[in-house]
């Protein structure tokens, strides 16, 4: 008689903690460094349809082909803040690499209203969660909720408002602002907007830092553990 034993293949699953992928965005870098009063921003762009002073940068809700129009705008330009600005000519913020921007040449930032594009990327393929925080000020302030317009944000992710209306956001001093961007962000190309609001008729633009923090899924690594596979017989 011939008698087989037969151990077979174990597998285990151990779970592994997968850390979150941290995207860092700041205006006014020229060529990977703080820009000067007139170089272009390596990646923030701007609305090319006009810049109104004192008014809102477009007379209707925005709707996907103005976003658009804008992540393919022309670059932003670094600008140099006046005195009466947060700061003066020393950044104010955290974040000491971040500098004053706006939507054109002008060493001081003409007055006019501007929605700005910021692309980022995600490589986290599995989303869980995404929180984005930043700090930062403007002239005058974000959206059109303080005076009246058709775009009360003041921030939107991908084109979708993110309910951001905050007078405190302004050029008076640094405003910081942190929420849960979840369901909003997807892998690969994304694009944060910040709608620079102009009240007064004087210099405009605005200066930001921040972090995008993406949680993916926890994952698992699979442990082949072969125990072993013993072919024993018996002859009798």
């Amino acid at each position: 008689m011939i008698r087989q034993v037969v151990t077979i293949a174990l597998l285990a699953l151990a779970p592994v903690a997968t850390a979150a992928e941290i995207i860092q965005f700041r205006s006014g870098q020229t060529g990977g460094v703080p820009g000067t009063p007139g170089s272009p921003d390596d990646l923030v762009t701007f609305n090319p349809w006009g810049n109104p002073s004192g008014a809102p940068v477009l007379g209707t809700p925005f709707v996907a082909g103005d976003f658009a129009l804008t992540a393919g705008g022309a670059p932003a330009v670094v600008v140099q803040p006046q005195a009466a600005w947060m700061g003066g000519v020393v950044d104010p913020l955290t974040d000491k690499d971040a500098r004053w921007i706006n939507f054109e040449s002008n060493p001081f930032g003409p007055s006019g209203s501007a929605l700005y594009a910021v692309p980022f990327w995600v490589n986290t393929q599995n989303i869980t969660g995404a929180t984005l925080t930043f700090e930062g000020g403007v002239d005058e302030v974000l959206g059109d909720w303080y005076s009246g317009g058709p775009n009360p944000d003041g921030l939107y992710i991908d084109g979708i408002g993110a309910g951001y209306m905050y007078q405190g956001f302004n050029f008076a001093f640094k405003t910081t602002h942190a929420q849960s961007i979840a369901g909003m962000i997807t892998p690969g190309q994304n694009y944060l907007y910040f709608y620079q609001r102009d009240l007064t008729h004087g210099a405009s633009g605005i200066i930001f830092s921040g972090t995008i923090e993406v949680v993916p899924t926890s994952g698992s690594a699979s442990l082949l553990g072969l125990v072993g596979l013993l072919c024993c017989r018996r002859r009798r």
